[in-house]
Formats: structure tokens, C-alpha cells, sequence
């Protein structure tokens, strides 16, 4: 039959092609016919399926309809029916197209396979995504099939599908199960993609493609924002508006009515023993509303020196009450918490423990109406704000037009407390207990313990006097370091950071920060100082030269099996930030590229390149902080973000829980086997997204908080980690 032309279009871009020119200029259409049907009377086949990239505006393009006869292209008062003399129009479009110029489906499943940060990436960063087929656990019902080594992949443009970079993949371990995900992987390296704009990586085998990242230098920064804003919405004694907290708020003070914070009573033993004080203010420290001192050492010392470590990350534009007063944020939030610690200290300069309640509540925090109480001083709590408030009278310092003589209250505070642990030189109470006790039932606290023993209080002096060294630069301070540093009682778990050899990210952790803030300080002994770097150097080493240039794991950011535990995404933040440790400390200084390489990979598992493709931020996509977090975590564990909270519990509630806690994490150690996952999954795969306490048909409570509970001391970490990265 003759060909027909379809001529007099208004766009050249859409369609003004003969039969043997059907492809648009733009390469950005292809065209299916509807093969369950033969042609009509007329010799006109229906189009099933007309694909394209972009349309011009106002254009309507193809309109596919089932059950008629035609299909129409409108283009101004044109309307045009094509006839179907076979497949020689759908020929010549495959001919003349490519695979390439039609954009793949996206298949939330498949791309959860296709494996990025769903954040992105920094222009001259090093840049693999992941490609995983699913062995073992509970995704490998995922129909995936790991590309071949050498196998093609392309990055595309989000804006029209272009494509930005090709390159091909390469098999990790020959394609070779891996343990601590259960996957098979391949790398997509696209690192000398520079260019900024956002993309997503394409399979070509799999016909997969990933969530949407984005390439820029900045990519971070809203992030840490949306992050550091998270102790806004902990703070305990006040209202969170919704000026400031937006859809996540409460317009009433929590914890402020009669028998609570401003005038908790003390419990020991057992007892309300009376005795009022005021202990208002301060952070939640989880998804509980309780608050321990001892919990704040690695949590506010960690937002310090993130602070240090890049100041001009955090800006006075966080939407805070404090915004706007010439006082970084991230210095704001630590105030509030400095503020309740200076609450917690006697006037003989020793510090109460612990401020909590006697039954559990799953409520919002202004509905938490129930009795509070504080725990008896302790040497731990006391030298926990010795060393803080030493480390705050250091930064304070230079903002002393917005807080005047607030630098000048927090040294005299250390100093009284140091003059306590002086004339209590050993573990106060001796038990170690604050008395407090748990469990719950209106007899003990519904809280942890915060208990203590020889050890621990023994790392937490050597804090303190490395503290104060630093901040005061007396003779006393260091001479009871360096008297200590080295003693066999700060052994942890079997690990001591100088005998040892090496810094761990584990144990020790606190001694560890001592030497740290030791060894950056004037006038430290220079023997000392090198045995604390070249312990921390080894450490460092071991995991970078062994692990990470060793291509240990497959998704980039390693850690011990055993590490895969109840708060696993916070040793992530640990060893994240041993190597940034080293940079400042200026180890090994040939290898600090290296270092900073190594560190920013712990980032990118936690943004979504893991074996899940969790964003492990809570509610980062368009339902709440809209920051390019597709797939993030809905559900942690959280009193105000309960599980059947209408409007913050997950994706089907209207709100959604506020965006930006980082979630506790896989843990392969989950004690309920038949809550399946997190249990019986490979370790990195430990891990649901769920909030359940007591389960009513269970008769038993579900332990989502060994999972996905947020803590104040995870969520510092892994920001002192992330401003470093942030660039102003």
C-alpha cells in the first residue's frame, strides 16, 4: 500500500516524519503497536504504547485508547490517525532509535538493587554506586541478576534522560557472596562525573535504574541542617512551636507541671525522698523523655568538636528560637543541654545522674503528665560536666556579646566539679549505682541504669582532666594525665588504646577522646602526645590500608560482624570519624585524602548505599524534609512518633515523624526470632522499619527499639562526621 505522510504538525520536535522518517529530531519518541490485535477494516493498527522523554509544553502527545480504533497525535487543531501497515513503522523506529533514548521505569523493587546515596555526591568526590543481586535474606525474592564484569551502565540527566556518563562495572571478589549483606555486587565507578545537576544510574541489563542523587558541592549541607535541627525537637522544659517545628510540634512546655522538672523530687532506693530541684531543660535523650548525664559526654563533646572541625558549616539559620543571634545554631542547641547540665550540679560541685519517671508512656511529650524524679550525685556524672563544661568555657568564648560571662560560669563549674572528684577520688557510690534502679512499675525508674563501675569512672576523669587542661592550661590537670593516661584501669573490654597499640572504634571510646583533646593541646608532653598519635595511626591504618583500599566490603564503609548490633549505625559514625581524628591530628599526612575518602563512605551507606537502600534519616523525601531521600526510614522508635500516631506514624499517617533522626540501626543480635527481619537475616540486613512496643496478640513487647531508635549521642556522631563534610 502507498506510504502515507503525516505532515502539518506544529512541532518537528514531536512529529513531521513520513514512514520512512518517523523518528523526531530529538530522538526522544518510540512508538508500540498493540500486537493483540490485527489491523482494522481499514487497514489502521491501535498504538499501544507511545514512550517519550520530554514533551514540549503544552503538548498532549500520544493518547493511548484501549478498545478504539485509532490513536491520535493532537498537536494544535490537528488530529492525525496512523495507519498500521505493519510493523514497518515500529521497524524503522528501532532502527533509527537506541535503547539508551527511552527512559527506563522506575521499579521502586529493581531500584533498591540499583544502589546510590540518595543524597548525592560532591563534585571531586569518589563516586560508586552499587549494583546488588540478592542472595540471601529477605529481599532475594527480588528478581535481579548481577550484571558481568565489564558489563555496560550509564548515568542519566533527570531533567531528559541524557545520558551524562557510560562506564562499565566491575564484579567485587569475582562476584562472590558477601557475608555481612548476603549479596552479590558490582561497583559503577562515575568519579570523574563533575558536573552539577541531579541524575540516577542506569542498568542496562536488569532494565533498572536507581532513586534520583545529585552532583554538587553542597549536596550535604541542607542535610546537616534537617539533622542538627533534631534537638530542637528533643528538648525537654519548653514548647516546640510551629514556627520552628513546623508540622512537628507542641504548643504547650513538656514536663513543666507540678512534680516535674522544675521541681523533681530525689528517688533512691526505692523512695521519694523530697528534697526539690530544678532540673528543666536539657534534650530527651532518645525516643524516651528521660534524661542521664552520663549519656551526654560523647554526645555533646562530639557536637563541640564537629563544630571545631568545620565552623563554618553551621550557620544561625536553622529556624530555631535562637536564629538569628549571631551565635552559630549547632552553639545554641549546645547551650540548651550545658544549661540543664549546670541544673544538675549541687553546690558542693557534684552532679545528679539521672532525671526520670516510674512507668513506661508511649505519649506526645506535653501529654507525659506523670511524676519525676532525679537520682542522687555520682563521681561519673560529676566528671562527665567537668570535662564538657571546660570544653563549652573554650567555645563560649568567643560569643560572649550574645551569652556575656557564660564562658566565665561553665570554667568555675568545671573547676567546682574537678574540686569534688578530687575529695572523692574513687567510684561514688562505691556500688556504682545512682540508687535510681529500673524496670519500671512505680518502684524504680523506667529508664537504663547509668550505672558505672572502676573503669568507666576512671575514663571519665582522664576526660576531665584533659579538659581542663585544655581550657585552663594548669599543671595540675596534666599532671594527672600523665599520670594516668597509661594505667591498666582504663581497660576496656579487654582493649586499652596505648598497650593495645591502636585506637578501636568501640571500646575505649571515651578514654580515646581524652587522648585526642590531649594531644591537640599546647604545652602536652610531646612523648605522650606521639604515643596517643601513633596509637590512633594504627588504628586508623588497620581499617583504611586493610579494609577499605582492600575492598573488604562490598558497600565501602567496613565494620566488624560484631558491630552489627543495637546502635550499629552509630559505630558507623565511629568509624567514620577515627580518620578525621587522624587529619586533625595531623597523622600520617601523606594519607589524609585517603582518610577523608574513607571517612565520607561511612556517609554514603548511611544516605541509602547499603544492602537495603534505606536512607536511614527519617523522612527525608517529599513527605516531609523533601531533600532527595526517597526511601527513607518512616517508622523508628519514638514517644511523640508512636506507633498509631494519626499523624506521625509512617508513611500512611499526615505527617510522617520529623525528619532527620538517623535511626539505631541493623542488629544481628535482635533477641525475637520470629519477628522476621530483623531477625534471621545476614547482619546488614538485621533491620526493619518499624516502631511496635507492646504487642497486645504477642502479649509481649515487639523491641523495636533494639532496631530503629534514634538517640541524641548517635545523632551527634554522626553529625560531627557530616559537617565535615559540608561545604559553606
Amino acid at each position: 500500500m502507498p506510504e502515507p505522510s503525516v505532515t502539518s504538525l506544529p512541532d518537528s520536535r514531536h512529529a513531521t516524519f513520513s514512514f520512512r522518517d518517523m523518528i523526531p529530531l530529538s530522538k526522544r519518541w518510540s512508538i508500540k503497536a498493540d500486537t493483540s490485535r490485527g489491523p482494522d477494516s481499514t487497514g489502521y493498527r491501535a498504538i499501544k504504547a507511545v514512550i517519550g522523554r520530554k514533551r514540549a509544553a503544552g503538548a498532549v502527545g500520544f493518547e493511548g485508547q484501549a478498545g478504539l480504533r485509532y490513536n491520535y497525535y493532537r498537536g494544535g487543531n490537528v488530529m492525525k490517525k496512523y495507519p498500521a501497515s505493519a510493523a514497518v513503522l515500529i521497524l524503522l523506529l528501532t532502527a533509527c532509535s537506541t535503547p539508551g533514548d527511552q527512559p527506563p521505569t522506575f521499579d521502586p523493587a529493581t531500584a533498591r538493587q540499583v544502589i546510590v546515596d540518595q543524597f548525592g555526591w560532591r563534585t571531586t568526590d569518589t563516586k560508586v554506586a552499587i549494583m546488588a543481586e540478592p542472595v540471601l535474606g529477605y529481599n532475594n525474592v527480588v528478581s535481579y541478576t548481577l550484571p558481568a564484569h565489564g558489563a555496560a551502565f550509564q548515568v542519566r540527566r533527570v531533567s531528559d534522560d541524557s545520558v551524562a556518563f557510560s562506564g562499565t562495572v566491575t564484579r567485587w571478589n569475582e562476584g562472590a557472596t558477601d557475608g555481612q549483606s548476603g549479596d552479590k555486587v558490582c561497583w559503577a565507578d562515575f568519579s570523574s562525573l563533575t558536573e552539577p545537576g541531579a541524575y540516577y544510574l542506569y542498568d542496562p541489563v536488569n532494565d533498572a535504574r536507581s532513586y534520583d542523587f545529585e552532583i554538587r558541592d553542597n549536596v550535604y549541607n541542607d542535610i546537616l541542617k534537617t539533622a542538627g535541627r533534631t534537638f530542637y525537637y528533643q528538648r525537654c522544659g519548653s514548647a516546640v512551636t510551629a514556627a520552628y517545628g513546623g508540622n512537628w510540634s507542641h504548643a504547650a512546655a513538656c514536663h513543666a507541671g507540678a512534680n516535674q522538672d522544675p521541681a523533681a523530687h530525689l528517688w533512691k532506693d526505692g523512695a521519694d525522698l523530697g528534697q526539690p530541684k530544678d532540673v528543666h531543660g536539657g534534650w530527651h535523650d532518645a525516643g524516651d523523655y528521660n534524661k542521664y548525664v552520663p549519656f551526654t559526654l560523647e554526645t555533646v563533646w562530639h557536637l563541640m568538636t564537629g563544630y571545631e572541625l568545620n565552623p563554618a558549616a553551621f550557620g544561625d539559620d536553622w529556624n530555631i528560637p535562637e536564629s538569628g543571634n549571631g551565635v552559630p545554631d549547632i552553639l545554641d542547641e549546645i547551650k540548651f543541654e550545658l544549661d540543664w547540665l549546670l541544673c544538675m550540679q549541687n553546690a558542693d560541685g557534684s552532679v545528679c545522674n539521672r532525671v526520670g519517671v516510674l512507668n513506661y508512656v508511649t505519649a506526645y511529650p506535653h501529654e507525659d503528665t506523670q511524676a519525676r524524679y532525679y537520682t542522687e550525685a555520682t563521681s561519673w556524672a560529676t566528671s562527665t560536666v567537668a570535662g564538657l563544661a571546660a570544653h563549652g568555657a573554650r567555645l563560649f568564648a568567643d560569643f560572649g556579646a550574645a551569652y556575656p560571662g557564660y564562658a566565665a560560669v561553665l570554667r568555675a563549674q568545671a573547676e567546682s566539679a574537678w574540686t569534688w572528684l578530687e575529695a572523692n577520688a574513687s567510684l561514688t557510690p562505691a556500688s556504682g549505682s545512682d540508687g535510681g534502679g529500673s524496670g519500671g512499675g512505680g518502684s524504680a525508674f523506667a529508664a537504663a541504669e547509668a550505672d558505672s563501675n572502676a573503669a568507666d569512672d576512671a575514663r571519665r576523669r582522664l576526660f576531665a582532666a584533659a579538659e581542663l587542661f585544655k581550657t585552663t592550661g594548669t599543671a595540675e590537670y596534666k599532671t594527672y594525665f600523665d599520670a594516668h593516661y597509661n594505667s591498666a584501669s582504663l581497660t576496656d573490654n579487654g582493649h586499652h588504646p596505648i598497650t593495645s597499640g591502636y585506637f578501636d572504634p568501640a571500646p575505649s571510646w571515651i578514654t580515646q577522646l581524652a587522648m585526642i583533646v590531649y594531644a591537640s593541646t599546647a604545652g602536652a608532653d610531646p612523648v605522650i602526645a606521639a604515643a596517643i598519635t601513633g596509637s590512633l595511626q594504627n588504628g586508623i591504618e588497620w581499617n583504611v590500608t586493610g579494609n577499605y583500599s582492600a575492598a573488604a566490603d562490598p558497600y565501602r564503609a567496613s565494620m566488624w560482624d560484631g558491630h552489627y548490633c543495637w546502635g550499629s549505625n552509630m559505630l558507623k559514625a565511629h568509624w567514620a570519624f577515627l580518620p578525621l581524628a587522624g587529619v586533625y591530628l595531623n597523622v600520617n599526612a601523606g594519607n589524609h585524602a585517603l582518610y577523608r575518602e574513607t571517612a565520607e563512605e561511612y556517609l554514603h551507606y548511611l544516605h541509602g548505599r547499603n544492602p537495603l537502600s534505606f536512607v536511614y534519616l527519617t523522612n527525608m523525601g517529599t513527605k516531609g524534609a523533601n531533600l532527595g531521600g526517597d526511601n527513607p526510614v518512616m517508622e523508628v522508635y519514638h514517644g511523640w512518633f508512636h506507633d498509631g500516631s494519626p499523624l506521625y506514624d509512617g508513611v500512611d499517617s499526615v505527617y510522617g515523624q520529623a525528619p532527620g533522626f538517623l535511626a539505631g540501626g541493623p542488629n544481628q543480635f535482635f533477641p525475637i526470632g520470629d519477628i522476621i527481619p530483623p531477625a534471621s537475616q545476614p547482619a546488614q540486613k538485621s533491620f526493619k522499619d518499624w516502631n511496635t512496643g507492646w504487642n497486645a496478640a504477642r502479649g509481649e513487647n515487639e523491641n523495636s527499639w533494639e532496631v530503629t531508635e534514634p538517640s541524641i549521642y548517635t545523632q551527634a556522631k554522626y553529625l560531627s562526621v557530616l559537617g565535615y563534610f559540608c561545604t559553606p
